[in-house]
């Protein structure tokens, strides 16, 4: 049955209106009766309801972004499945519709609020990609708009951990093709750099009103993005300052060594533009001067403030005259920071190594807490959330902590990594396959109804455990790796 035409989904939502319509979904405007307040309920397709692909990517999304608690990410607040077999989503109601419909109506924006919006954007990467989240799918219709303008990442579909040994090659291509990486393109593993280069092909559209690659055919579009260099977007549009060109053509990288280092870096340095301050990393050769596009005979600072003319020649000299004596002030502190450390250097080399390699904490018990929570507990310790695994369980609830490395009251170094396994539900019973023969099927018939049940218990138990012995594997070679890292910490020290 249309959602539509039940008029209240699961005895809780009433439908209002059909705001979105995709491929994968619809969403609707409805009212959570039990709460009192509006929500945007996204309701997967009744084609899908049987195909396991789409119900774990419907899954997914619902659990990735529910682990992300920001200002700057579509907020979660329920999901479940209907009697009728309806999968559904309950989320915050974003009523500023997407940024491709400002885009569309508008046409390309002020540099300024092309970098709020992008700034916004990269935050809530952030944070995904501290937790070991890669979107995956950034793109202007997935990031919808408040109705003060600011920017908020939604469908977390596709999204998958960065260090996921179970990504398959068909999944490594999901994604838009208009906005994805190179090596997205080309099926291969992707992190976070490709989320980035995502977001430079956004920025790049809110500045021109246009793709930076474009051609009738998408596949010859992405052969481009393979192959050619990134037009510059001040070509298409000379009101862009070249240090947010500059910024744009760095996320544009083919290599994603080249590209920002994270997405916090790259936040800050378009606050930096916004505010009509030069980026801390503008480009390439980050730091130095660049060549201006708008006359190749000159080269000079990139300086130019958005929303205003970067060219009067005395701005320009103004600016350079603050940043060179913004770096001599800074050259001077340091001058005296780094005498007073090396007269000092002995007392130090005495004291502080030894109160560091002192300094051990007590790991918490994060079994049965949430992901979101697991993490803030260990924070709260001084620990950082490590690799995660997933395995079933019979008796701890979806998404919770079933195991964790190094176990409670272990005393660690602070700043160690917390390796978790969390449960992905009870374990799913075998298919039982057609007998081979009639003379099976009798031999199965005869056998008694609770021999059947027992051996399937026995084989889902078996199962759980192969499961359980193959995350408690991986956990181990994490638990070597931190090691590692702990000793060459310590030696650094």
């Amino acid at each position: 049955m249309n959602a539509m035409q039940q008029s209240v989904l699961d005895d809780r939502y009433t439908l209002v209106e059909l705001l979105g319509d995709g491929g994968m979904a619809k969403v609707y405007l409805a009212r959570d009766n039990s709460l009192g307040r509006e929500v945007a309920l996204k309701v997967l397709r009744e084609q899908y309801v049987d195909d396991e692909e789409f119900v774990e990517r419907f899954r997914r999304e619902a659990m990735s972004a529910a682990a992300l608690n920001h200002p700057g990410i579509v907020q979660v607040y329920d999901r479940g499945r209907t009697t009728d077999g309806t999968f559904y989503i309950a989320m915050e109601h974003v009523p500023g519709g997407t940024l491709k419909d400002r885009i569309k109506g508008e046409g390309k924006l002020a540099p300024r609020d092309a970098a709020e919006v992008a700034s916004r954007v990269a935050e809530a990467l952030a944070l995904a990609h501290d937790l070991g989240i890669v979107h995956r799918d950034i793109k202007p219709h997935n990031v919808l708009l408040t109705a003060s303008g600011e920017a908020k990442v939604s469908d977390f579909g596709i999204a998958r951990a960065a260090s996921s040994e179970t990504m398959t090659q068909t999944n490594s291509v999901l994604g838009t093709l208009a906005y994805m990486s190179p090596e997205q393109v080309r099926g291969e593993r992707v992190g976070p750099a490709s989320d980035l280069y995502s977001l430079g092909v956004v920025l790049y559209e809110m500045l021109t009103g246009e793709l930076p690659y474009q051609d009738d055919d998408p596949i010859a579009t992405a052969i481009k993005r393979l192959d050619e260099p990134p037009s510059h977007p001040r070509e298409v549009n000379p009101a862009v300052p070249e240090e947010m060109d500059a910024l744009v053509v760095k996320l544009l990288a083919k290599d994603p060594e080249d590209r920002y280092a994270n997405a916090a870096s790259l936040s800050g340095d378009l606050r930096r533009i916004s505010d009509g301050l030069l980026p801390v990393a503008a480009g390439p050769e980050d730091g130095k001067t660049t060549q201006s596009i708008s006359d190749p005979g000159t080269t000079r600072l990139a300086a130019a403030t958005p929303g205003r003319d970067p060219e009067p020649s005395t701005s320009l000299g103004r600016r350079r005259t603050l940043a060179l004596s913004l770096a001599a002030l800074v050259l001077g502190v340091t001058l005296i920071v780094g005498l007073a450390w090396a007269l000092g250097r002995d007392t130090f080399d005495q004291e502080l190594p030894e109160q560091v390699a002192a300094e051990k904490v007590e790991v918490p018990s994060v079994v049965g807490l949430s992901l979101g929570e697991a993490q803030k507990r260990l924070a709260e310790e001084g620990l950082e959330l490590g690799g995660r695994d997933e395995a079933p369980s019979g008796t701890v609830a979806e998404g919770a902590v079933i195991e964790q490395d190094p176990a409670a009251q272990t005393r660690v170094d602070r700043g160690s990594d917390a390796n978790l396994v969390l449960s992905t539900g009870p374990p799913q019973e075998p298919v039982p396959q057609a007998p081979p023969s009639s003379t099976a099927s009798a031999t199965a018939a005869a056998s008694p109804p609770s021999a059947a049940a027992g051996e399937a218990a026995e084989e889902a138990a078996e199962e759980e455990q192969k499961q359980r012995e193959e995350a408690q594997k991986r956990a181990e070679e994490r638990r070597e790796e931190a090691r590692e890292r702990a000793e060459e910490r310590r030696k650094e020290q």
